[in-house]
């Protein structure tokens, strides 16, 4: 046989060579939220508040395990799992084997290129509620660790030291988010540059009654995710968006990603304006109740209808003397706010209409600039009674179907879209660039009632608007993204 060497060969060599380490380089991955997670044994992985990372292409979930415990006992510890595509996860085994006793909380792991280490932060209680921090290291990424200090002082740790999230920012300067247990405030500290203390240097509060906070960064802008206290709730907790040019200061409330505005108002949604179904909004505090509508797509907002049913006053039964039966009903004012993807901006009027009927009124507000928004808040600002009940919504003329309409009001908003708490967001790494991922224990979700074999939900990549704000998220039970080696 001949040894001379064809250019046709070469080509399909070369090609061979040039898909297989395409092959490698990228790897298509389906996240299925329907079902638990289950190790390379076919055990359901056991593993919550931590995070999920990439080291050197690989990927490690680091978790508190709890077994067929409440969470509240000294039986947690600490697990590690590692994967090559997020689906096949392999037990790697126990990160602290002689862990002092207490109570054990939120393990998670940077590395530190400056000297080779692998370094876990966790919150531990030799007594309930006395919280405080603890380091270990390790020179692998599946452990074990072994503690550099079980009591890191923080600025707060006189106040208790609670929930936490480290982020290593892109000069591998790195930073703890962390609440304290007194009024759960939010604030962020810059740590050593071993990352095994802090510089006690801390950017000040952020926000109180807050817990599981995540960093992370995109596009020269610094993102603190975080809400309100949730202990192992089965109704999960929301992700408040605060955004800033600087990691430790600067920053701002965006918005909410994991709650509905309130509650859904079905009968503003199905056309009836015959009185027989309607939406009852009451005046709490000498504030009024509104509506937030959430259209399907940004549209022009020239003018909204809004029908108003004027039958079921309350009676004034029993008082002869008075010659009223019913209280007058006297035609509210109101604000309209649209949504400017950060903030609510409140429109100016141009006119404003009123047309009665039987049982009914309808109030016409036509604006003074046609306004492009996908969200309108609609509230009374002016009433003589104490409740009032909508039928229908229009919006430049047409019903507003089909959208999302829900009643809300002050405090904190009611349902969360994901009923989980939020432990951490995943920074993946695909071919059109970074993809952020909202993992969040949905507790509470397991049949067999093991608190150990709860679900978690790992959120399809976050989608942003133009200026960096985050857009609501939605429950998805499967997806796919291409991963970067």
């Amino acid at each position: 046989m001949s040894t001379r060497c064809y250019p046709w060969i070469i080509f399909v060599l070369l090609s061979l060579t040039v898909s297989s380490r395409q092959s490698y380089a990228q790897q298509r991955i389906t996240i299925s939220n329907a079902d638990p997670r289950l190790d390379l044994e076919g055990k359901i992985v056991d593993a919550h508040d931590g995070r999920v990372i990439q080291f050197e292409g690989r990927f490690y979930w680091y978790g508190t395990a709890y077994g067929t415990t409440n969470g509240f006992t000294t039986a947690n510890h600490y697990v590690c799992y590692s994967s090559d595509d997020m689906v096949h996860w392999k037990k790697e085994g126990v990160l602290l084997p002689q862990q002092p006793e207490g109570v054990y909380y939120r393990p998670h792991v940077i590395y530190n290129e400056k000297t080779g280490k692998y370094v876990l932060w966790y919150n531990w209680y030799p007594q309930l509620w006395d919280g405080q921090f603890g380091v270990a290291t390790s020179d692998t990424p599946e452990g074990p660790f072994e503690i550099v200090n079980d009591n890191v002082q923080m600025v707060n740790s006189s106040i208790g030291l609670g929930d936490f999230g480290l982020f290593v920012d892109e000069d591998k300067t790195a930073y703890i988010s962390y609440n304290t247990i007194q009024n759960h405030q939010v604030s962020i500290e810059r740590l050593t540059t071993s990352y095994t203390a802090s510089k006690l240097e801390n950017g000040g509060v952020i926000a109180e009654h807050m817990e599981a906070g995540s960093m992370f960064k995109r596009k020269n802008k610094y993102y603190l995710l975080t809400d309100y206290t949730c202990c192992f709730c089965n109704y999960g907790s929301g992700a408040r968006v605060y955004i800033s040019d600087r990691p430790m200061v600067g920053y701002t409330y965006t918005g909410n990603i994991n709650r509905y505005p309130g509650d859904p108002v079905n009968s503003l949604i199905d056309g009836i304006t015959t009185g027989n179904l309607f939406e009852t909004l009451s005046n709490k505090n000498e504030r009024w109740q509104g509506i937030e509508i959430r259209l399907d797509q940004p549209t022009g907002l020239k003018e909204l209808e809004i029908h108003l049913f004027t039958g079921n006053r309350p009676e004034n039964c029993g008082d002869v003397s008075n010659p009223r039966v019913h209280p007058e009903f006297i035609t509210p004012q109101f604000s309209v706010s649209t949504w400017h993807e950060s903030s609510w901006k409140q429109v100016e009027m141009e006119s404003y209409k009123i047309k009665k009927k039987a049982l009914n009124e309808i109030v016409t507000l036509r604006f003074n600039e046609e306004t492009l928004t996908a969200k309108v808040i609609i509230r009374p600002t002016a009433f003589s009674l104490d409740q009032l009940h909508l039928t229908e919504v229009i919006i430049n003329s047409t019903p507003a179907l089909p959208i999302a309409t829900f009643k809300i009001g002050e405090g904190i908003p009611e349902t969360p879209i994901i009923p989980a708490q939020q432990t951490y967001v995943l920074e993946l790494n695909t071919p059109g660039g970074p993809e952020f991922i909202w993992m969040g224990d949905l507790w509470g979700s397991a049949s067999d009632n093991v608190k150990g074999h709860d679900y978690q939900y790992w959120s399809k990549p976050l989608e942003f608007g133009p200026n960096g704000t985050i857009k609501p998220m939605s429950w998805v039970e499967e997806w796919g993204v291409i991963l970067s080696r």
